[in-house]
């Protein structure tokens, strides 16, 4: 859906819910202003002031989502925001922490227990530093029966080979970490990247400042892809690393890229969590499914208008899911 569209649809009014409801906006990374990673799974530093400024200003400064499904079990109208971010960066703590605190908001952080501990970058940066410091030009890879081929000699090109990788990722962790050696091995790329995912010394500073913690899992697998045994022991052993090393309990957990299915509910529930958010674009009401619960994204794409200028319009717009179901008709056709 092209920006312009959702700058004119942006206009129209629009009618207020009945009953209360609680949106979940999911963030990832926060980037200094005019970065571009070759792949992007976050917000930049400005548009996330600005997210703030606007919320605090119309009267929804951001909870912590387990607020947020508190404040829902007793009201009987209204509106409120809950804050998230998945995999647990650095950049959460030191750029995302001090704004949060500026605005008097709150958030909560759901950490990759696993990675954290062990300081190996997610598969996804390992994919992208692979691309980025191709020693070659082309890559002619055979995957799976399909001929992947993919012009590397520049930074559009490389972005392109990019999103036409990371479906091949999507695997059991056996099969993904064979996939990253081989393709290190075809593009000639060197070394692993640093892992910018947070320490447990400054994850330390989210419980400090009152904000809530929660799972992740361990290693950030497809949890579909597992057995229910291996799902058990990704998300309980996140939940008993958070509480050794920060000591405080998770509540609420996070599906790695929002898969799950029964059996990721099953675990969640069986060792004590109280909620779990997916990626699913929605409003959490009070007869949500406490496992399933919605989410929204709140990209620079989405706040900013056809001339780059953060709009408040078009992010009160997104917060209020006026464009969900274009979203979903736009992956339905893909």
């Amino acid at each position: 859906m092209t920006r312009w569209l959702r700058w004119m649809l942006s206009l129209v009014p629009r009618r207020e819910a009945a009953g209360p409801r609680l949106v979940v906006v999911r963030h990832h990374r926060i980037y200094p202003d005019g970065a571009r990673p070759l792949y992007r799974v976050g917000v930049s530093e400005s548009v996330f002031g600005a997210q703030l400024d606007l919320l605090v200003r119309v009267g929804l400064a951001p909870l912590t989502v387990e607020d947020g499904l508190a404040w829902l079990r007793g009201a009987r109208g209204g509106l409120r925001v809950a804050m998230s971010f998945d995999d647990g960066y650095a950049d959460n703590v030191r750029v995302g922490l001090p704004l949060l605190e500026r605005h008097r908001a709150r958030a909560t952080f759901y950490l990759t227990a696993g990675l954290m501990e062990e300081r190996v970058a997610p598969w996804w940066d390992r994919l992208a530093h692979r691309v980025e410091r191709a020693g070659v030009t082309t890559l002619d890879w055979m995957l799976e029966g399909r001929h992947l081929h993919a012009p590397l000699g520049d930074e559009r090109s490389r972005r392109a080979a990019m999103v036409a990788l990371l479906p091949a990722f999507r695997a059991v962790p056996e099969v993904q970490q064979r996939r990253l050696h081989e393709l290190a091995e075809r593009l000639r790329s060197q070394g692993e990247p640093p892992c910018e995912l947070a320490t447990w010394d400054e994850a330390r500073a989210l419980v400090a400042s009152a904000m809530e913690v929660g799972a992740h899992t361990l290693s950030h697998p497809h949890l579909s892809r597992l057995s229910p045994e291996r799902q058990e022991a990704e998300i309980a052993g996140s939940i008993d690393r958070i509480e050794n090393r920060l000591g405080t309990r998770p509540r609420g957990m996070a599906y790695p890229g929002g898969d799950y299915d029964a059996a990721s509910v099953a675990a969640c529930a069986n060792h004590g969590l109280r909620y779990a958010v997916t990626t699913r674009r929605g409003d959490v009401h009070p007869g949500s499914a406490p496992f399933e619960l919605p989410r929204r994204a709140l990209s620079d794409g989405a706040c900013l208008d056809p001339f780059g200028r953060f709009s408040e319009r078009m992010t009160r717009a997104e917060i209020a899911g006026a464009f969900d179901h274009l979203r979903r008709a736009a992956e339905v056709a893909s």
